[in-house]
Order: C-alpha cells, then sequence, then structure tokens
C-alpha cells in the first residue's frame, strides 16, 4: 500500500544513518490519502503542489534541528508520519547527484560514475548517489546541473537535504537502496575529481549547467548536450501557437506528426517517442488552459522573442508525465504505418486482459493513460468490446479525457479493420480489436471461477483480514486506526476502510478489477440495506470516511464465505477471534459523524 508509514522500519534505517555520522532531518510525510501532513491543501498528489508532497522539512531553520541520538529518533514518533532526509553541505559532510532525465543517465554514465561503488538509491524513476562533500566545491551554491545531472551541495550557506529511504515518493514509489549498494553495505565514496571538474565548471558558467537551445526558431541540426528538450519544446509551441486551431482534433494530428518528424529529422540522437509526446502533448496542454482562461493569440505571441518567453514559462509550469493527449491516435501508443492511401495501425503498446469470471470482462491495458483517473486500465464487458463506439465511450468514461472517436467513421475503422481494395493497395488492414485478441497470452488471464465460489473466496479474503483486526488504543476516547486498517472501536463496531483493506488482500490474491463492488453488492442483498455504513472521525490531521461493521455484518459475511451447501471453499480457518474490549464505552467515540446513504 502506498504511504503506509512504519515507525519502526524508519526508526531502523535513521539509527544506521547516524552510525554513518549522516545528519538526518525530520521531513514531512504523506498520509495513506495522499495529503502531504504539512497541511497545505494543494500539498498533496493530485494537487498543484504535488511535486513538494513528502519533500520539505518540518519546521524553520531545520538544518540546525537535526537528530543528534536515537533518543531525538524516538521523540519523532508522535503518531504523525514523516519521510528522512540527509543534510547535506560541508556541515552534513555529503553531497548527492541525481538523474532525473534520460540526458542525465547518459551525462553520469559519459562520466564512469555508473560504476562507482557509493550508496546508491532510487527515488519515483531517478537514481540518487551520495559521496563525500569537498572543498572545493565551497563557492559552487546550493545546486549544479552540469549536463543535467542535479548535483545538490549545500554549499555557501544554503540549507540544501535529499530524501532517504524509506521515505514515500509522492508518485506512490518507496525510496529504495540500490542491491549491494546499501549504506548498510558499502562506504560513502569520495567525489570522483572528473564530477567535481563538471560542478566547478557548471557554477563558473553561472547558468546552473542547464544547456538551453538558443538557435533560430526554423531547425538546424541539435545535438546531444547542446539542449535537445528545451529545442524540441521550443519548435513544438512555435508550431501551436502559429497555427488557426491546434485543439481540433485533424489540426492536433497533423501537428503531432510534423513535431514528430522534425525531431526524427533534426534531432541528433532523436527524443524517443514517448518523451516526444510527452514535449508535445504539454505544449497542447499548455495551450488549452491558456485558452480556458479567456486568451487569445494575438500578432505579438507570434514573434520569436515571444514563443521562447512562453516556451520558458511552460518548461517551469507544465509537468510533462501530466498532460494527457486527448486526439491523435498515435499520441496513444498505436503504430501507424500506410496500406496503399489509408493508414492503418498496429497496436504497439496496448494488450488486454481476460478475467474469466461470471460473466466474463476485458481489462484493456495502455500505459499511455496510466495518468488518467483509470490508471491505464478500462474494464468493459465483451459486448461493448465488440462494438468501436462503446470502446470509445467506455474509454472516455474511464480516462476523462482521450477522445478515440474524434472522426467517428476512422475510428470505426481503425478498431474493426478495413477489407482488401485499391485504395489498401490490395491487401486487408486488420482492426486493433483483431490484433489484441491475436496479441493476448494466456498468461494474462485471470481466472475467477464460478460466481458463488468466488463470492465465498472473497468473503474469506475478508474475514482473514478482519481476524488481524485491532483493539482502540485509548479506552475513554476509543479511535479507529488512522492507516485505515480494521479496528474494532467498540466491542459491537468493527471500524475499517474500504479500499485499505481490499489493497491488502490484493497483495497476495488475484483481486480483479470491480470484483470488490460485486462483494459489497452481495453483502447488501443479504442484509437487505441500500448502503453500507458509513462514519467519519476527525483525527488532528483532518477527517477520515471508514465503513463500519456491526457484527450482523460480519455474520452475513461469513455466511457468505460458507459456499455452497454450507461447505467451506477456502483452506484453512477463517473465523474471527474477536478482541474482548468489553471495556470500551461505545458513546466514547468522539468527533465522529455519520455519513448518509
Amino acid at each position: 500500500m502506498a504511504f503506509e508509514f512504519d515507525f519502526n522500519e524508519t526508526f531502523k534505517w535513521c539509527a544506521l544513518y547516524l552510525s554513518k555520522g549522516l545528519r538526518i532531518v525530520r521531513l514531512h510525510g504523506i498520509h495513506p490519502d495522499g495529503r502531504c501532513t504539512c497541511g497545505d491543501a494543494e500539498c498533496r498528489v493530485g494537487g498543484s503542489k504535488h511535486r513538494n508532497c513528502g519533500k520539505h522539512p518540518v519546521g524553520i531553520e531545520w538544518g540546525e534541528r537535526y537528530a543528534r541520538s536515537e533518543d531525538d529518533l524516538l521523540e519523532w514518533d508522535d503518531g504523525v508520519p514523516f519521510n528522512v532526509g540527509v543534510l547535506l553541505g560541508p556541515d552534513g559532510g555529503v553531497i548527492d547527484n541525481e538523474d532525473d532525465s534520460p540526458e542525465a543517465t547518459a551525462f553520469r554514465e559519459s562520466l564512469g560514475l555508473h560504476e562507482l561503488i557509493t550508496p546508491a538509491w532510487t527515488s519515483g524513476k531517478s537514481t540518487h548517489q551520495l559521496t563525500r562533500w569537498h572543498d572545493s566545491l565551497a563557492d559552487c551554491g546550493g545546486v549544479q546541473k552540469p549536463g543535467g545531472l542535479e548535483c545538490r551541495l549545500g554549499a555557501g550557506g544554503r540549507q540544501i537535504q535529499s530524501v532517504l529511504p524509506p521515505s514515500w515518493h509522492h508518485t506512490g514509489v518507496q525510496y529504495k537502496w540500490k542491491p549491494d549498494l546499501s549504506i548498510d553495505d558499502i562506504d560513502i565514496a569520495d567525489t570522483p575529481k572528473i564530477l567535481l571538474v563538471q560542478i566547478s565548471n557548471s557554477a563558473a558558467a553561472g547558468s546552473g549547467g542547464m544547456t538551453k537551445y538558443e538557435g533560430p526558431l526554423v531547425f538546424r541540426e541539435v545535438h546531444d548536450g547542446e539542449g535537445r528538450h528545451h529545442a524540441l519544446l521550443l519548435w513544438a509551441w512555435n508550431k501551436i501557437v502559429n497555427d488557426r486551431d491546434p485543439l481540433s482534433p485533424h489540426r492536433r494530428a497533423v501537428l503531432t506528426q510534423e513535431i514528430r518528424d522534425a525531431n526524427e529529422k533534426y534531432i541528433k540522437p532523436p527524443k524517443t517517442t514517448d518523451e516526444a509526446l510527452q514535449i508535445i502533448n504539454s505544449c497542447f496542454e499548455y495551450y488549452r488552459k491558456k485558452q480556458e482562461k479567456g486568451w487569445v493569440a494575438a500578432p505579438s505571441d507570434l514573434t520569436e522573442s515571444a514563443v521562447r518567453d512562453e516556451a520558458e514559462k511552460l518548461e517551469e509550469e507544465v509537468n510533462p508525465e501530466d498532460a494527457v493527449a486527448v486526439v491523435g491516435l498515435e499520441a496513444h501508443g498505436l503504430d501507424p504505418y500506410q496500406a496503399g492511401e489509408l493508414r492503418g495501425y498496429r497496436v504497439g503498446t496496448w494488450r488486454i486482459e481476460m478475467i474469466k469470471g461470471d460473466p466474463p470482462e476485458i481489462v484493456l491495458v495502455v500505459p499511455q493513460w496510466r495518468r488518467t483517473p483509470c490508471g491505464g486500465r478500462v474494464n468493459m464487458t465483451l459486448d461493448t468490446f465488440r462494438s468501436a463506439a462503446k470502446v470509445a465511450s467506455a474509454v472516455f468514461n474511464a480516462t476523462h479525457r482521450v477522445i478515440l472517436d474524434g472522426d467517428s467513421k476512422k475510428w470505426v475503422a481503425v478498431w474493426k479493420g478495413v477489407d482488401a481494395s485499391k485504395k489498401t493497395g490490395g491487401v486487408s488492414i486488420p482492426g486493433i480489436m483483431e490484433q489484441l485478441m491475436a496479441r493476448k497470452s494466456a498468461d494474462d488471464d485471470i481466472e475467477v471461477g464460478t460466481a458463488s465460489k468466488r463470492y465465498a473466496e472473497l468473503a474469506g479474503y475478508l474475514l482473514k483480514t478482519f481476524r488481524k483486526a485491532t483493539k482502540a488504543k485509548d479506552e475513554e476516547k476509543p479511535e479507529p486506526n488512522e492507516s485505515g486498517r480494521p479496528c474494532w472501536v467498540t466491542p459491537d463496531e468493527l471500524w475499517f476502510q474500504w479500499g485499505k483493506v481490499w489493497e491488502e488482500i490484493s497483495r497476495t490474491h488475484d483481486v480483479a478489477v470491480g470484483e470488490r463492488n460485486k462483494i459489497r453488492n452481495k453483502l447488501l442483498e443479504i442484509m437487505h440495506a441500500k448502503d453500507l455504513v458509513h462514519k467519519r472521525h476527525r483525527f488532528p490531521s483532518g477527517r477520515l470516511e471508514y465503513i463500519v461493521f456491526t457484527r450482523e455484518w460480519v455474520e452475513a459475511l461469513e455466511s457468505l464465505a460458507s459456499g455452497v451447501d454450507g461447505m467451506r471453499l477456502l483452506k484453512g480457518e477463517v473465523e474471527l477471534n474477536f478482541p474482548k474490549t468489553e471495556n470500551h464505552s461505545p458513546s466514547t467515540v468522539h468527533e465522529t459523524e455519520v455519513v448518509g446513504a
């Protein structure tokens, strides 16, 4: 489960860091629901400040309030999750270099640093290396970026820190030491001379080491080290802002292809397809947001200086990974090819999974949609899968953004295929539907058995989770578990978060998308209820919503787990050993609100 805080595990690592001489600082953590503990409403997963979530230190003058002993670490055990940072610079004694782009990775490898034996860890999609501070860096400032490699120094009196394992990244990925390169396995190496030289040169240049493309808007060849990313972004914005209707499906598709062609022709080596599309989609997204605020491109916006200025703002304000293509089939991972006068498409990155349940379902998996609400997985029935229009509708409903049938006639041909004709050069063009079925592997199928057996299995999973339920810590004012795990708040009320228990179940069992709703509906049917009982509880960090089961609901779950003819279908025992909580009074549950169905 993402953002699952374990103080004991964190304490163990922090104690090790102290033994290695590192200065450890407390950072704000991330609540299970994605909120940063700093309390800023926008500092959360999905908020405008999501990049800072879980990365900034607690309080002011934090560089002087680092942990000096294990007793200091124990004082951090106040029930609020936190991340861990290491103080960098001459006082901390270490620096950190991070590759957060393909260019940075290539630059690191060109210096031979990828073979350096020093503690290294991963965060999201980046790799960090920890090396010793060197006095030659004293005048180099807080951060330098030679070749795009982010070197966090903490020089010049700057308070700089880097996040260490086992902290959580806002993307839901936990920071982890690389195999055989943990700080528990090896010593921190001296910073190689070749990197010291690159950092010093970057500082002397005064640009932070980030090379920007400074050529004309009409492209020339742009080579590695000359700002390939910025050059392509600049060209993309120039093309889009000079178009009369760049957001129309037809023009967006044309512009996307033209910019991709420029990438292949002028960028040496070219940006990958995914990288180029992220840049292009960022520009379209930026244009759309400006237009929504009432902006209309004027002649003054088309000048070279205006284009450059706007491209600078775009690069600072837009996260490429948040930009999702809404039109243009090539932008969604399909590979185009020419067949006579027509364009066909291969499935590219698309694939399907078959849920062999009752009834069966199909999951369309598209990595390019992973940043949308559905996470790149669109569930549909077999009937929907057979219809191009229904597939497009299901995709839009799941992603809230992706439009496949901007040209409905074209989409039907792409999904269903086209028979051989003169226009196709005498060859048939197979549809995406047919290709997906041909490509499907039996290993991707999810076996769920018959409905009655599956209900028993799912109910058994829930019961096993409930068997691990805790009791309220405070007998005078019992509270549910803030993590969302099951907790007997009173002798007759089991509080838990529905999503939390199913995420834990999914660690060890294959639970198909939608099955948790099926078991919910089956329980409602047994209890003759319209909805599960919802209640909210107020914690210092905010209000959280829970499902509350009485013993009658637990008994209904047990009957469901018994399966056909009262025979249990699961191995092992699933009976609950209810905790003894007679001394808990139901009336002492405080600051709780019942949520109406």
